[in-house]
């Protein structure tokens, strides 16, 4: 692809060429001329932020989902672009109005007995508005701002054109462009329909309606008023509480369930939404966790969340169990089914074991009350990424909502220790039904169905190879050096056992048939040759034995 195609005159391409001419140039040089490994490389943390601010909410949207692969940045672009957040002007009331009766089908004075015009925050993507019902309750109105979706149309189709002319870099070696261009769209894609946050809303709530850590009332979500709410327009009961680290917030708690029973349920709640749900809350950050006078919790902003498979969910599960008995063969095991290496990619099982191994050994030598599981976690995929094994996106939110609860709970009671908490949350699930049997029964049967469905046509591909002759066995054994080394050795003395066995039979055989003298001193020769022989062999052996 060429440059001329990516920047082909529109006011937008020329606005991004612009803002990072800027803020680097080198950068951008660098990029348009395809530098190599040592001259192309990122901004600075700071630069990049200030770019992906000033471009807008599609590059924002980019910035904080990279803040969740700690795969691929390390921990200082992931601590920068985790603050990342849009700055941008609200929109006049003026825009919103129309866009907000279109979706309630009827006059904001109809639908609300009070709307406030001013909003309490803007949005990359959404603005949000205080209002009250007709009976009287308090709701918060997050309204899609006019224009934005026209706005990711253009900017998606820029991204992806300049993804794939940073993919012909050697730097898009490094970084999979593509692959994050198409993750950073589909997630604003899902982020312009608030149906899916309502959904992931009355989903999450159902979690925990169901979970047996948390006690009744103590965490719940807001409640969706569905009947308002649609694609562009999302009405959610009001939140009147603290960010739970705040010093207000830490006086309700105390005065309610307590510290230490808020983030035991709080932990037990996103166990069972990793481990049982395979559905989470992706960003439970302290502005995400209110904290009510009656020292209930409440978590906000449904929008980003991680879904795992059932097959995921259980090699988690084991995954997690195992670095915990750090046992890194079973680790690599299960970080290989979880991340699978790219095609055509070779991976070095025993090296990535090796590695491993040496991560587990320094993590866990100290206490656990001194471990930062989050933080061993991003190192464990970076390592992963290192070997060649492709991390799903899903398990860079994983580690983020991990961060986000741990840096919680450690705020909260600085004794706080995410491993030795979740050890027994761990073991109280698998010990409860042994992680829902019927599942894992329904996943048995499906596995089962499956083989007997592909059995019989592989049965029958392997038979015609066979007549065909065109089966080939590929063989890769290791240390076959040091083995015919041995052989050689081996073989050696085996040959001189029988040579010196062969000299005492003729020896033998002469000096009891022999006449003459000279056959006789032959003989005695033959004893002296077969006795020296037979010596050297003896100490080779001793010696071999030592060594």
């Amino acid at each position: 692809m060429s440059v001329l195609s990516v920047f082909d005159g529109s006011a937008r391409a020329l606005e991004i060429v612009q803002v990072l001419s800027k803020h680097e140039w080198a950068f951008l040089s660098q990029l348009l001329r395809r530098g190599d490994a040592e001259e192309t490389r990122l901004p600075l943390p700071s630069v990049l932020c200030n770019i992906l601010t000033e471009l807008g909410p599609v590059y924002v949207k980019l910035g904080q989902l990279l803040s969740t692969r700690p795969d691929l940045l390390g921990e200082a672009y992931i601590e920068a672009l985790s603050e990342l957040q849009a700055n941008v002007p609200p929109v006049p009331w003026e825009r919103v109005r129309p866009q907000l009766e279109e979706q309630l089908k009827c006059e904001v004075t109809q639908a609300f007995h009070s709307f406030e015009q001013a909003p309490i925050a803007a949005g990359s993507v959404g603005q949000v508005y205080r209002a009250t019902l007709r009976d009287g309750v308090p709701v918060a109105v997050k309204v899609l701002r006019p224009g934005i979706e026209a706005q990711v149309a253009e900017d998606g189709r820029l991204l992806r054109k300049i993804a794939a002319l940073a993919s012909a870099t050697a730097l898009g070696s490094q970084y999979d462009f593509t692959g994050l261009a198409d993750q950073v769209l589909d997630a604003l894609g899902r982020e312009l329909d608030f149906r899916i946050e309502a959904q992931n809303t009355l989903r999450l709530e159902r979690c925990l309606e169901a979970s047996s850590f948390v006690p009744e009332g103590q965490l719940r979500l807001p409640q969706v008023v569905q009947n308002l709410s649609g694609q562009r327009v999302l009405v959610l009961e009001w939140i009147d509480g603290d960010a739970i680290l705040t010093d207000q917030a830490r006086h309700s708690l105390s005065q309610g369930p307590g510290v230490g029973p808020t983030t035991t349920a709080l932990l037990g709640a996103f166990v069972e939404q990793y481990f049982v749900e395979g559905f989470f809350h992706a960003d439970p950050h302290p502005g995400n966790l209110k904290v009510l006078s009656d020292g209930s919790v409440v978590l906000l902003d449904a929008g980003m969340v991680g879904v795992f498979d059932p097959r995921t969910r259980g090699n988690l599960l084991d995954l997690v169990l195992a670095l915990i008995n750090q046992d890194g063969a079973r680790a690599t095991d299960l970080l290989e089914q979880i991340a699978p290496a790219a095609r055509g990619v070779k991976v070095d099982r025993q090296q990535l074991q090796r590695q491993l191994d040496a991560l587990i050994a320094s993590s866990f030598s100290k206490p656990l009350e001194e471990l930062n599981f989050a933080l061993f976690l991003a190192d464990l995929l970076q390592l992963a990424n290192r070997t060649g094994l492709r991390v799903p996106g899903t398990l860079g939110l994983f580690v983020k909502s991990v961060t986000n609860l741990e840096g919680v709970g450690c705020s909260l009671n600085p004794a706080f220790s995410f491993t030795g908490e979740m050890q027994p949350l761990v073991a109280q699930l698998l010990a409860r039904s042994v992680m829902l049997p019927q599942e894992r029964l329904m996943q048995f049967g499906l596995d089962l169905r499956n083989f007997s469905l592909e059995a019989p046509r592989q049965l029958s591909q392997l038979l015609r190879r066979f007549s065909s002759d065109e089966l080939v066995f590929a063989l890769q054994l290791e240390g076959l050096e040091s083995l015919r080394a041995t052989l050689e050795r081996l073989s050696q003395r085996v040959s001189l056992a029988i040579l010196v066995a062969a000299l005492l039979l003729s020896a033998t055989l002469m000096a009891s048939l022999a006449q003459q003298e000279l056959l006789r001193n032959v003989s005695e020769g033959l004893f002296i040759g077969a006795t020296l022989f037979g010596l050297w062999l003896i100490v080779s052996l001793l010696r071999s034995n030592r060594r």
